[in-house]
């Protein structure tokens, strides 16, 4: 009889969380039974219907109360929810991921006396999201949790300094550094003819440099100053720029208004010839709109391991991203990309003109941005990464 394994992610939603970790799950379905719990989306967000066309060997539970927003009421239920839950599917590991699974699935897998208690650290909430009181708080209770983990997990050796020296949450000794994997082939299937369609459907010709920036348009993604870096463009840019913004949050209508009062005009889905931003909502698979971009641009305060920059990149393109977070292990600073200290809008630009004005540099940085990423985020090597330390803890609890 194989293992059980509980999955709990925040929600089944397009983002980095779901993306790695639903693939993740089927490549390990041999080896356990596995459950994935998920909460309940949010009105701006898009569900990752990926995960439902080939569900066989997988089982899929939603605990409806647990939901982003802080609620007490609601994450009290989702605690009790998560117990039952635990409590009827008997796992040898839970594996939470996010913040909120983290906090409601640790405790109740210890409740329920789960021999394994895994969690992974996608990004954190340690700054940028809440005052300073909150966000001390919010350390506190992270280390009371890293007590009851059998292993935290960290995405890349950034993630692993915060969490160990900065933050001292937990002791390096329950440290598994496992970056994220991409499946290359999947990603970069029919790239000519998903770029040209694209580019055909926003009529941009072969001179024109398109331009992206993917993710919630919330306050921690800080494109307002994505909005700034295009509007300190020179005039002279005007005709072979395009910029997209892949996503959507409750910022888009303030973002919109930050655009027409800097003069910007922009459309939202539509191929407006004369509009310089266009807003696309999310795109699913993103490889439909990436293979169409010439680079990326994160302007991030707060980041774990970016997955749109590793996507980006495993498609050829470069970026162009905030040094915050495990940003500069995610990317070659200079090779494959440019990192930028600090949120000075002059240093966005002048990396923004640099490949804007030089298309040889960004098909170089472009083709070193899929070597590198390829050969660093490997699926293959997550996934061998992840039957090891499973096996391992298994092991080590005594629970076969």
């Amino acid at each position: 009889m194989k293992p059980r394994l509980l999955i709990v992610l925040n929600r089944l939603v397009v983002g980095g969380q779901s993306i790695d970790t639903v693939p993740l799950a089927h490549a390990l379905k041999d080896d356990y039974e596995i459950m994935i719990a998920h909460g309940e989306k949010e009105e701006d967000e898009e569900a990752y219907t990926d995960s439902l066309r080939d569900s066989g060997g997988i089982t899929f539970t939603k605990i409806t109360s647990l939901k982003r927003s802080v609620n007490p009421l609601n994450d009290i239920a989702s605690l009790f929810a998560m117990y039952r839950v635990i409590k009827k599917f008997a796992p040898a590991i839970v594996h939470t991921h996010g913040s909120k699974p983290g906090v409601t699935g640790r405790i109740a897998a210890w409740f329920a006396k789960v021999p394994v208690i895994i969690h992974t650290f996608h990004g954190h909430l340690f700054h940028s999201y809440y005052n300073k009181i909150g966000s001390f708080i919010i350390i506190r209770f992270e280390r009371l949790l890293g007590r009851l983990s059998t292993k935290i997990v960290v995405l890349s050796n950034r993630q692993q300094s915060e969490i160990t020296q900065q933050y001292k949450i937990v002791h390096n000794s329950k440290i598994a550094m496992i970056p994220l994997g991409i499946d290359e082939h999947k990603y970069c299937e029919n790239a000519a003819m998903l770029r040209s369609l694209w580019r055909t459907k926003y009529l941009l010709n072969d001179t024109c440099v398109a331009v992206c920036s993917i993710g919630r348009m919330v306050p921690v993604k800080n494109y307002q100053l994505f909005i700034k870096i295009i509007a300190a463009l020179p005039d002279a840019y005007n005709n072979n720029v395009k910029f997209f913004l892949i996503g959507d949050g409750d910022l888009k209508p303030a973002l919109q208004q930050q655009l027409t009062d800097a003069g910007i005009e922009w459309s939202e889905g539509e191929n407006k010839p004369t509009a310089k931003v266009i807003f696309t909502s999310w795109v699913t698979p993103v490889t439909t709109v990436l293979h169409a971009m010439d680079l990326l641009v994160l302007t991030s305060f707060n980041e774990g391991t970016p997955l749109s920059i590793i996507e980006a990149q495993v498609c050829g393109k470069p970026v162009i991203s905030a040094n915050t977070g495990g940003v500069r292990d995610t990317f070659l600073d200079q090779e494959s990309g440019f990192l930028v200290d600090g949120y000075n809008t002059k240093e966005y630009v002048g990396k923004l003109q640099q490949l804007i004005e030089n298309k040889a540099l960004r098909i170089a940085m472009g083709n070193k941005a899929g070597l590198f990423a390829k050969q660093k985020f490997s699926k293959q090597a997550e996934v061998n990464a992840f039957r090891n330390l499973y096996a391992t803890c298994i092991a080590s609890s005594g629970k076969k």
